[in-house]
């Protein structure tokens, strides 16, 4: 083989392989994760998260440099604007080609903006990412929780949750109806969106939502 004809089948080998490493990285998380791209159109270098991973700070080199997001399965995640998870956030389940798409500000938009991430696996919730709700002991969604389906309807919390409930997940197509006592009665508050914080409802002037739920339905 002549010389020329060797490099030539060397370069053709190594670029395979180079290949086959990036699919073989993306593979893995086929069934759930996400991978965040410097580039738009999931371009450029990345890195990829599994599901329930967080990072607190984004890998070196990559700190308000991610332009383009893939997510994989049934997989759920949270970019943030400072590290620690310090707020803005942004909430997303679909790829997201260009982050010039979100404004994190009006004039601004997510594009190199991220510092820190958490990646969700909806299955740890259940089907409920479909059609049900998760309520959570502390605000934006942290915190022990408790899961129901469509349909249900609770006179009365689990145990240690009476009372105890800070933030709301809704999944799919229903809302939720909270009641301030059991069985049903008292003040009542209908959910249709997720609500990260009870704090921003009021049951009564100077009292909001925070801690008051005793018994709900989901519709």
């Amino acid at each position: 083989m002549k010389p020329q004809h060797a490099r030539h089948v060397l370069l053709v080998l190594i670029l395979v392989c180079l290949a086959g490493t990036i699919f073989a990285q993306e593979d893995q998380y086929r069934r759930g994760g996400a991978c965040f791209y410097k580039d738009a159109d999931f371009r450029g270098d990345k890195f990829c998260l599994g599901p329930g991973e967080r990072v607190a700070q984004v890998p070196p080199g990559f700190n308000d440099a991610i332009s383009s997001i893939r997510i994989f399965g049934r997989t759920e995640i949270t970019v943030y604007q400072s590290r620690d998870y310090g707020e803005p956030s942004l909430r997303l389940r679909d790829d997201v080609a260009n982050l010039q798409a979100y404004q994190v500000k009006p004039g601004h938009s997510w594009n190199d903006r991220i510092s820190s991430i958490e990646v969700a696996n909806l299955r740890n919730y259940g089907d409920y990412d479909r059609d049900g709700a998760c309520f959570f002991k502390d605000a934006d969604f942290k915190g022990d929780k408790f899961c129901v389906q469509k349909g249900d309807r609770m006179e009365k919390m689990p145990p240690g949750f009476n009372d105890s409930i800070s933030s709301v997940r809704l999944y799919g197509r229903v809302w939720v109806t909270v009641y301030q006592n059991s069985n049903f009665g008292g003040t009542s508050l209908r959910l249709q969106d997720d609500c990260a914080n009870l704090q921003q409802y009021q049951v009564k002037p100077g009292h909001s939502w925070n801690d008051r739920i005793s018994s709900l339905e989901v519709h």
